[in-house]
């Protein structure tokens, strides 16, 4: 069994915070900003970029380093969009990665502590919003990323030795999954490269790559979660007019 040598768990939570949020205003509201960039694989043209690059603020700046042993960072979208990201590494071998992913899959305390953390945020940010929300619209996703594997296994060779693990870990099931369930949630993998791999699933993901490669395909998935979220609320304003 390939041991994990690193790798990181994000568990995304996106809020509808405003109708809009003025960036430049926010750069003076707080310090140590950073301009978020999307660095896709090569096939992808090179337009497919943010037109108005969102901003990345560390939990550090604004007091919330930490929930529940995770790492916390904000991104800020111009359109009214605050993503909160907990990330924690991931356990060295498969049986713990599984347990622990199940328990992240549980935990009832985080979207609690995100949704205060991302408050706590929004509160210093509010001369920079238009029209605040008081009741938030939310979205949630959980991101597993190995970035470095023992003896770098081929996508196909990782998935026959581990592809059991990794559709239970997704699924968030305690029991292992049958062969028909597995392959359901293995047949929607995308690979680019021979040792590249994305699994993606409704509520999580499992990402296989290099360091870059795994960073620009996290950056892509919680773009992707953010339209869902915005989709999401124009339906819900869309049933509320009708």
């Amino acid at each position: 069994m390939s041991a994990i040598r690193s790798g990181q768990a994000t568990a995304f939570f996106m809020y509808d915070v405003a109708d809009a949020i003025d960036l430049q205003t926010v750069r003076s509201l707080t310090t140590h900003t950073i301009a978020a960039r999307l660095a896709p694989r090569p096939p992808t043209p090179a337009y497919v970029q943010y037109k108005e690059p969102p901003l990345s603020i560390d939990g550090d700046a604004v007091g919330v380093a930490e929930i529940a042993g995770f790492h916390v960072r904000f991104k800020i979208f111009d359109y009214g969009v605050v993503s909160v990201a907990l990330t924690h590494p991931v356990p060295p071998t498969w049986p713990e990665l599984v347990a622990h992913g199940l328990e992240w899959h549980d935990d009832a305390h985080f979207m609690p502590q995100a949704e205060k953390a991302c408050r706590t945020l929004v509160k210093r940010l509010a001369p920079a919003m238009t029209a605040p929300r008081e009741h938030l619209v939310t979205e949630d996703y959980l991101v597993f990323t190995l970035t470095d594997v023992d003896d770098a296994p081929s996508a196909e060779a990782l998935l026959a030795a581990h592809g059991s693990e990794i559709a239970q870990l997704l699924r968030g099931e305690r029991e292992p999954l049958s062969a028909q369930e597995r392959d359901d949630v293995l047949r929607h993998r995308i690979s680019y490269l021979v040792n590249d791999l994305v699994v993606p699933t409704w509520n999580a993901a499992l990402v296989y790559d290099t360091e870059a490669g795994a960073q620009a395909a996290i950056e892509i998935l919680e773009l992707i979660i953010v339209v869902i979220l915005m989709v999401e609320l124009v339906l819900f304003l869309m049933g509320i007019m009708r």
